[in-house]
């Protein structure tokens, strides 16, 4: 996923997506319809789960992506691909406090989202390096605690596919795997997707994320 930069208004999905009342009808100025395609992906749940699709699957990824407000939601496009996120999903998003979104995810599948988690893990681990060579710098310290919440986030997501029970204790079902990248993660890495596995991907993300909050405290 390329990388966004964070002081300048753009599709980083680290930042603050600016608010709307879901209530409001479409702004004439921008597209009447936004009527999502048979042959479209299905709807993101959140406008930063559609920004992280776009990065996997759109030439380019999100970084030049465009935002149309129409009757039923925002459509994103990037790259001649266009996600729809319908305002009652983002809306319920940002309740909850769900960094993709509520549910299960329709674009990305738990293959992905181990991806996602590790290229965000990556991330973190890059900035910490810098951070500990200047611990006083703000942006630099958001930004790390920003990946390593991500990172969490996306290996949670991917807990989602993961069968209760016994059942679930080699992680997602093989059918869950519905993207040519998700399957390929899978056969390269069995190992990374067992729920023992993501459910200790998920601890040492939030465990480094509650380090750097407790070494950075004031």
């Amino acid at each position: 996923m390329p990388d966004h930069d964070p002081e300048h208004p753009g599709p980083d999905p680290r930042r603050q997506v600016p608010g709307r009342d879901p209530d409001q009808g479409p702004d004439p100025r921008l597209i009447d319809d936004l009527e999502h395609g048979a042959d479209g992906p299905g709807p993101a749940r959140s406008l930063v789960e559609a920004y992280v699709y776009l990065d996997l699957v759109a030439p380019g990824g999100s970084e030049q992506a465009a935002v149309a407000d129409g009757s039923e939601g925002w459509l994103v496009r990037a790259g001649g691909v266009e996600v729809l996120v319908p305002y009652e999903a983002e809306e319920t998003a940002r309740q909850a406090e769900a960094t993709f979104g509520t549910g299960l995810s329709a674009l990305l599948d738990p293959g992905q989202w181990v991806l996602v988690a590790s290229t965000y893990a990556s991330r973190a681990l890059e900035g910490g390096l810098l951070l500990a060579e200047d611990p006083s710098d703000p942006e630099g310290l958001d930004t790390v605690a920003a990946d390593w919440s991500f990172a969490a986030d996306a290996i949670a997501e991917a807990l989602k596919f993961v069968p209760e029970g016994d059942a679930g204790a080699d992680g997602p079902d093989p059918e869950s795997f519905w993207t040519e990248m998700g399957r390929s993660a899978r056969d390269a890495a069995p190992g990374r997707f067992t729920r023992a596995k993501l459910e200790s991907d998920l601890a040492f993300y939030r465990q480094n994320l509650a380090d750097l909050h407790r070494l950075h405290a004031d």
